[in-house]
């Protein structure tokens, strides 16, 4: 007797309901060619820097930057449409996963219907997070105190651009390369990287002196003085550290474990399954720095709107200054580490716990862990070899390996970024390591795509 169907919800019901009406990308109907791909993934990049040149309207003064530390991982712009960033969508996937790790909302992911659920769930989510985010962030006062009707048209504006965001991030994913998310993180990271590297504008704040490290140590070299160490301009040994750390990540990308497969029905045909030391890649720092800035942007409100300076007390400047939020933020640079010890040890160790916490959700939720990876090497008709075919000794062999390069991996990739920021690298060092990271990954993946042009292929290799 066949079994019927589970019947759906009355949860599932609403969110299918839901889907038919949320606005949506549609996916194409046709393979997309890469020529195309990437031409709309170049497109949606250019519009998310036209919407971090267009400002706030109705705004009367500068507006404080309350993501400082954290604007590379977020990729926002203070004060313009992209004043969220890639927030609202990051931090709906790390509800939507604790909440299905802790079961307050189950969704059968091995299904097509309970896939489709989830993600509309999560979209829901995030367009909830763009206007609830926005609205904190005004009525914290970042832009400054005004009536209600002003904040209200400050939050929609603030609430649109996020939107924008949240639907480029879709059109990259569907009909460009790659990830939205990682596009716009990269695309932030690299274009203030190369401002602070390279910038002839001359400091009004610093008597003159070039903003750019580069013109800034030639300006010196020709008055006489070589300046190597700047106080409060980039500097040539901050270009160190960032070519360093390029280094030290590109390196890290090429690290891994090999886990030898044979054919069952072939026995001389082989394999492996290659498992990356960075096995989870950037996504454990991404929603560590998420977190940190969603944290501060409540601080920062409980702190204007209350006067309680538990959660966070902040400078003038928008700088942590006490409360818990002053030891979830890096101190940036050998001398502010030297300073107070305490607090950069505090911030190591919340880190490394947090990057190797989402490196195993993460891993769990996206079907690469060892149970999830086994299930698929069985279907492929591989086994491990010198071994019978049997999906327990699969998932026993990859259990050596995945849970504890997981671990290792998420933990590496917390040091590196703490490394940079302590050694003060340009665009910070959250942002110089996930730029690198998702360059490599992107470059590695482009030179791999079938159909990929000849002449491209020849250029990148």
């Amino acid at each position: 007797m066949n079994e019927l169907p589970d019947t759906p919800s009355t949860t599932d019901k609403i969110l299918d309901s839901i889907a038919h009406i949320l606005p949506e990308v549609q996916l194409p109907k046709r393979p997309v060619p890469m020529k195309e791909r990437l031409l709309w993934t170049g497109g949606v990049l250019t519009l998310f820097f036209i919407l971090g040149e267009i400002t706030i309207y109705g705004v009367s003064q500068e507006a404080q930057d309350y993501f400082g530390f954290f604007k590379a991982v977020l990729a926002s712009e203070s004060g313009t449409l992209i004043t969220l960033g890639i927030g609202p969508i990051v931090a709906g996937g790390i509800f939507m996963q604790l909440f299905q790790g802790a079961e307050i909302f189950h969704f059968d992911l091995t299904s097509h219907q309970g896939k489709a659920r989830y993600q509309t769930a999560q979209k829901m989510l995030a367009l909830f997070l763009c206007l609830f985010e926005a609205a904190v962030y005004i009525f914290a006062g970042a832009f400054g105190e005004y009536g209600f009707g002003r904040e209200v048209f400050l939050t929609l504006q603030i609430g649109f651009g996020a939107v924008l965001v949240l639907f480029m991030d879709e059109v990259v994913t569907k009909w460009g390369f790659g990830s939205g998310v990682s596009l716009f993180i990269v695309g932030g990271v690299a274009k203030d990287i190369f401002w602070k590297t390279f910038s002839f504008l001359p400091s009004s704040e610093q008597g003159g002196q070039l903003i750019g490290a580069v013109p800034g140590f030639i300006q010196s070299i020709v008055s006489g003085a070589p300046v190597l160490i700047r106080t409060d301009l980039p500097d040539v040994v901050e270009v160190a550290a960032t070519l360093l750390i390029f280094l030290i990540v590109v390196y890290s990308e090429t690290l891994r474990i090999t886990i030898p497969l044979s054919m069952g029905r072939f026995k001389g045909t082989k394999g492996g399954y290659p498992v990356r030391f960075m096995y989870a890649s950037v996504i454990p720092v991404i929603f560590t720095m998420s977190v940190f800035g969603t944290f501060q942007l409540f601080a920062r409100s409980i702190e204007n709107r209350f006067h309680l300076g538990i959660l966070g007390q902040f400078s003038a400047t928008g700088q942590a200054v006490g409360g818990i939020m002053y030891y979830i933020s890096p101190p940036r640079g050998i001398d502010q580490v030297m300073r107070d010890p305490e607090r950069a040890l505090i911030y190591l160790v919340i880190v490394l716990v947090l990057c190797a916490f989402f490196a195993r959700m993460w891993t769990g939720y996206v079907g690469m862990d060892s149970k999830s990876v086994a299930q698929r090497i069985q279907e492929s008709g591989m086994q491990v070899a010198g071994f019978q075919r049997d999906i327990r000794v699969i998932e026993m062999m990859l259990d050596k390996y995945i849970p504890q390069v997981t671990l290792m991996g998420g933990i590496a990739v917390g040091l590196l970024a703490i490394l940079a920021d302590f050694t003060h690298a340009l665009g910070t060092g959250t942002g110089i390591l996930l730029a690198v990271m998702i360059t490599f990954r992107m470059y590695t993946d482009l030179v791999r795509a079938p159909d990929l042009p000849a002449s491209m292929r020849k250029l990148l290799s």
